[in-house]
């Protein structure tokens, strides 16, 4: 789980009452008002180009590096000052970039190719993906090769290869059958690793077994209906569930638990399984989860830093990501709004040069900030922010990306101070699903 210009956006503020999250916002910053379908549609434009030069300055060091067998001796290493709390397996760094980075450019990948110049590019990342899953899968004499059942903490990485096989399908579809049979093989080892938790991890296998049950490479559904009944059990109210029985005020309501929870019901709406009939209950929830979190985001593309793992920077924000890309957002977060709010964020993130040293994404947040890293952090799990850039899998064609910029709710409140297309927020006191 992060330079506007002229760019409207949004403002935030938070408080904590009890063990649910109430949103207001005390911030107004100076936002343009001019909001014509014109001016619009040029600031669309330049806020998918905004996205793709996020996604290339994360994404290419890590596919180009798999494909060539060099990320595992490239890739630098920020964790020796939190060792013996760090991951002590050689295939974590690669594992954690490799997986975390799919998760969060498959729908883009998914577009395929065209003679564009984005469609070019894809190609060309298509290209590097089938050589990477070749490599680490299948290349035994390559440093990149993934031992799964190596350490403890795979399970979360083997997680994020299924949710890429959900976001990529006709890709993973058009991958040989022997490479699909030894990934399903080597990442079911890691569900052991997932057994008997009782915080979001719960979510990891859950997601893992949608992926294959959807591609037909496994049947088992055990884990994601163990998952479904233990976030229920967690549900505060409000959008928000517990990481475990207690509420935690961070992101992982979006780094993990809606995201994962969401297209887990889906695949079992899709196979006609009960457990989808859940969905609609479980998309609502998620839908005022993004809600909240547009409020937190300041015009200045800044945004509330507080709990654990801050450090994955504008993945925090893979709810309304998701949301966008699936065409699910709420009716009060409307498209031109949503899209505001993550250029500011994602601009912020471009606009600093010490958010990567030596091609790299750096440990912190704004710039270089160790201390701000997990203990068990490490520079492959920095690549989460990739979550961020799932509304890159709509085409620029989509009302997302044409629709005419909005000034973000605060905005609207604190700059702008007239009675213009504003709504109440209220809680959501949904039923339980």
């Amino acid at each position: 789980m992060e330079n506007t210009g002229s760019r409207p956006v949004c403002l935030f503020t938070a408080k904590l009452s009890l063990s649910l999250i109430a949103m207001s916002c005390i911030f107004s910053w100076l936002c343009v008002s001019s909001v014509t379908s014109h001016k619009g549609q040029q600031q669309a434009d330049g806020d998918r180009e905004i996205h793709l030069s996020a996604l290339e300055k994360i994404a290419r060091p890590v596919l180009l590096h798999t494909s060539e067998c060099s990320l595992h001796r490239d890739m630098i290493n920020q964790t020796e000052a939190h060792e013996p709390q760090g991951i002590n397996c050689t295939s974590y760094r690669v594992s954690s970039a490799f997986g975390r980075t799919l998760a969060g450019i498959a729908p883009w990948l998914e577009l395929g190719a065209d003679s564009t110049t984005e469609g070019q590019m894809r190609a060309e990342y298509i290209n590097l993906t089938m050589k990477a899953f070749h490599n680490v899968f299948m290349n035994e004499s390559c440093t990149d090769f993934i031992h799964w059942n190596q350490c403890h903490a795979i399970i979360v990485e083997a997680a994020y290869v299924g949710h890429t096989l959900l976001r990529m399908p006709t890709i993973v579809k058009a991958m040989p059958d022997g490479l699909k049979l030894k990934m399903a093989t080597n990442i079911q080892t890691t569900y052991k690793m997932g057994e008997s938790v009782s915080n979001n991890w719960c979510n990891f296998p859950s997601i893992l077994q949608a992926g294959l049950w959807y591609h037909n490479l496994s049947n088992r559904t055990d884990y994601i209906y163990e998952a479904i009944k233990l976030q229920e059990s967690w549900y505060k109210g409000d959008g928000a569930y517990g990481d475990g029985v207690h509420f935690h005020f961070d992101q992982y309501n979006s780094y993990v638990m809606h995201p994962l929870l969401v297209d887990a019901v889906s695949v079992c709406a899709m196979k006609n399984d009960p457990m989808g009939a859940k969905h609609a209950c479980l998309l609502k929830r998620m839908q005022r989860w993004a809600v909240v979190q547009e409020r937190m985001i300041h015009p200045d593309g800044s945004y509330l830093i507080v709990g654990r793992s801050e450090h994955y920077r504008f993945g925090a924000f893979q709810s309304i990501s998701q949301l966008a890309l699936q065409g699910q957002l709420p009716a009060n977060l409307p498209k031109g709004k949503a899209r505001t709010a993550l250029t500011a964020v994602i601009s912020r993130f471009l606009s600093n040069p010490d958010n990567f040293i030596d091609g790299w994404l750096s440990a912190g947040v704004n710039g270089h900030q160790p201390s701000m890293m997990n203990p068990y952090g490490d520079t492959g799990a920095l690549y989460l922010v990739s979550l961020g850039l799932l509304q890159l899998g709509l085409p620029a064609t989509d009302p997302f990306w044409t629709d005419p910029a909005i000034n973000c709710t605060q905005a609207q409140i604190w700059q702008e101070g007239k009675d213009v297309g504003l709504t109440l927020d209220e809680a959501y006191d949904g039923p339980v699903c």
